[in-house]
Parts: C-alpha cells; structure tokens; sequence
C-alpha cells in the first residue's frame, strides 16, 4: 500500500497539468481504492460536486488553487511546499541540502531541467516511492524519520486550513494522517 500511496500523493502535490486533472476525473478513484472508506469518500464528494464543470473549468479550478496555495500566494504563500521553510524559515537551507545528499546517496540527481527546488513535497514523497520500489527499508524509513516526518505535518495543516476547494485540504489531512500513523513510518509491504 505504501508504494501506491506515494507515487500517487506525489503526483497531486506536484503542479499540475490537463493530463493528471484528466486523471483526477478517469481513474483516480479506482486507483485509491486502497485508503480507507472516509479518504475514498472525501475524494469521491469532491468529483461528485465538481462534475458539471467542463474539463477546462475543472482544470482552472485545481491549477488556480494549487498556484495560489503553493506558488504565488498574496499577500503570502499559504502553504510553502519546501521542507527548509518549515525547519529553517529559509528556503535551500541546510535540510535541502541534506536532502540532496539522501538522493545522492541512493544513486539520484536531481535533473536539469528539473524547475524547482528538491525539497519539494512531491519530490520527497516520489523519493519515498523510489526507495520502496528499490525494497530499500533503511534508507525509507531514516528519510521519513529525518525529514518528511519533521515538516510534512504542518505543511499538511497548513493546506487544511487554506484550500478553497476541498480537493488540496482533503489531499492534505490524508497524507497528514498518514505520516503521522506510526505503522507507516515503516515498511509495510
């Protein structure tokens, strides 16, 4: 269950595009069949109350949000996606750097062209995909126990109480819930 639970909380907090919004509305609901009946539930209202809307209303809706969240928020950012900003009120700060080391250390880099910075929510939990694909135990849980873990929890709250559509808050309190249950801080399957 982790393995999924990653790959596709990742892929929510990364920025999004016509073809994930797709997704949200031709898939997804299969595919997190394996949280619980309240997270199903939650997601399932959200489609269930955005389904009149075209699919470019759709996508504007979550790409406004997601931007005003977690971009360029006035007359703050909301939710800062970066784990330096939760432990160092700096962003590229020493954790980031600790972060790139972790990546580093498990054979990655981050690429080129890659436009933002490598402490990012959806980064590290693709990070925690790839270390649960590669069947690495250590390296999974020393990431979650020395950086999600110690960040990922405000950030989380921090979304609940801002996210004007219902769709990022429930995506949060989930994940927070998630990282916050001791049993998952360690390998499942």
């Amino acid at each position: 269950m982790n393995q999924e639970f990653y790959k596709i909380f990742s892929l929510i907090f990364h920025r999004q595009d016509r073809e994930f919004v797709r997704y949200l509305r031709n898939g997804f609901i299969n595919d997190i069949g394996f949280l619980d009946s309240d997270a199903v539930a939650g997601f399932s209202d959200f489609m269930k109350k955005n389904r009149g809307k075209s699919d470019e209303e759709f996508y504007s809706m979550l790409a406004v949000e997601y931007t005003r969240l977690f971009i360029t928020g006035l007359p703050s950012l909301a939710c800062p996606p970066y784990e330096s900003v939760y432990r160092e009120d700096a962003v590229m700060g020493n954790s980031t750097l600790e972060v790139m080391k972790s990546y580093s250390k498990a054979g990655l880099k981050v690429m080129e062209n890659f436009h933002d910075l490598p402490d990012h929510v959806a980064v590290e939990l693709e990070f925690l995909y790839y270390l649960m694909n590669k069947e690495n135990t250590e390296a999974h849980e020393a990431f979650i126990k020395e950086h999600v873990s110690r960040w990922v929890p405000e950030f989380c709250s921090g979304v609940e109480k801002n996210d004007r559509t219902g769709f990022y808050g429930h995506a949060a309190a989930v994940l927070r819930k998630f990282i916050e249950e001791p049993k998952n801080q360690e390998v499942l399957e």
